[in-house]
């Protein structure tokens, strides 16, 4: 398997349906595997064109492809420098030679995603810091520029749109050939792609139906999934939804591992597929039965940080909560595991109003996540604050 392959595959099929087109691959009934290999092959194809006495095999590697690219935006490529790096600096002289042939709104609509924003672009110093921020700061502020639609369809749209038409007409795409015309979007496409895929970040919540997941979201993300459209292709069993406001972060709700989860459609599955993290939902009233054991077992299976939230833990009479906590340990560790791999966190997500107004235990579990995010080299930033009040104004409280 290919680099570019390996990378197209951890992203969702959507996600390369733009990229297939321009490519002029056909991508209904296709699915997520073959787009990824078609685009590689196709863009080998394309490659061998405008990449001289490369034409060997299947084409070149798109690491050949993407050092054309650099050499004809006279950059040289450094040994040293992996692909990331390198596509850094193709996005950012491409910026640099586009920028003042760009209408003001797209100008500092650009700036916008691809700096903080402080300052509206204004000429050439406003060019040299965004090709800075591209080049030597290359975050996932970037990738915002994926979902910054002219047309509806993205990066993509926005580049065969709005900024070919002027890059031809001044000259830039026409001097390079009509080959780069197609490896140069490409190239910055897929830069864009494998930033989406090293901070996407998509969260799974599992349990049985009484156990407050849905509690559990809006505590933690300050969203209400009753209000929410999930992503296409979920179910009423499993839903996929990404969290408003975000740039990445995906919330899975589903009530089990097994059977409910084989009924959802591709597009669901291509979240499902990519979940980082798990946060198993435990209702304490019901305790770890057996479908609860299997679904955590699952969890863990996976490999993927894997959080038990106990929840409706404020049932419980003081006294008896360590007892309680002690004992779901040696439960779930009937999975394999030792017991204190069982990562496990006392919570009330919606508790008795005679107990608290607000959710206990939140603050502890989001830490976790956010711990969890940094450690899988994802970014924490993307996960919303917790909401500072309820409805009623009742702060949140740790769980005691």
């Amino acid at each position: 398997m290919s680099e570019l392959v390996a990378l197209l595959d951890r992203c969702h099929r959507d996600e390369l349906v733009p990229l297939a087109r321009l490519l002029s691959l056909r991508t209904d009934g296709v699915g997520l595997a073959d787009l990824a290999r078609g685009i590689d092959g196709r863009l080998r194809r394309e490659g061998g064109q405008a990449v001289a006495n490369l034409v060997r095999g299947g084409g070149p590697g798109y690491r050949e492809v993407l050092e054309d690219v650099a050499r004809h935006l006279e950059l040289e490529p450094l040994e040293a420098e992996g692909d990331a790096q390198l596509e850094g600096r193709v996005v950012g002289e491409w910026l640099r030679r586009a920028w003042d042939s760009l209408p003001p709104d797209q100008r500092e609509g650009l700036w916008v995603m691809f700096t903080s924003g402080e300052d509206t672009p204004d000429g050439h110093a406003a060019t040299a810091r965004a090709r800075l921020a591209l080049g030597e700061q290359w975050t996932f502020r970037s990738t915002a520029l994926a979902a910054f639609t002219v047309t509806g369809a993205g990066l993509l749209a926005l580049l065969a749109r709005p900024f070919i038409p002027f890059l031809v007409a001044g000259g830039l795409l026409k001097a390079m050939g009509p080959r780069l015309s197609v490896t140069l979007p490409a190239v910055v496409q897929i830069a864009m792609l494998r930033q989406q895929v090293r901070h996407r970040v998509t969260v799974g919540f599992v349990g049985s139906p009484s156990s407050g997941k849905d509690a559990a979201i809006r505590a933690i993300f300050g969203i209400d999934s009753g209000n929410i459209h999930p992503v296409a292709g979920s179910t009423r069993e499993v839903s996929v939804t990404q969290v408003p406001d975000s740039l990445a972060l995906f919330v899975v709700n589903t009530p089990g591992m097994g059977d409910v989860v084989e009924a959802v459609t591709e597009e669901a599955r291509q979240v499902l597929n990519h979940i980082d993290i798990y946060v198993y939902v435990l209702n304490a009233e019901g305790g770890v039965q057996a479908r609860e054991l299997a679904d955590y077992g699952r969890c863990v299976a996976s490999n993927k940080p894997t959080l038990v939230l106990l929840n409706k833990i404020d049932v419980l009479r003081p006294g008896d909560v360590d007892r309680y906590v002690a004992d779901a340990r040696t439960k779930l560790s009937k999975v394999g595991i030792p017991e204190d791999a069982v990562q496990l966190l006392p919570a009330a997500v919606d508790p008795l109003p005679q107990i608290s107004e607000s959710p206990l235990g939140v603050e502890a579990v989001h830490a976790w996540l956010a711990a969890q995010l940094s450690a899988l080299g994802k970014d924490p930033g993307e996960l919303p604050p917790l909401p500072a009040a309820d409805d009623s104004g009742a702060v949140m409280r740790p769980f005691q």
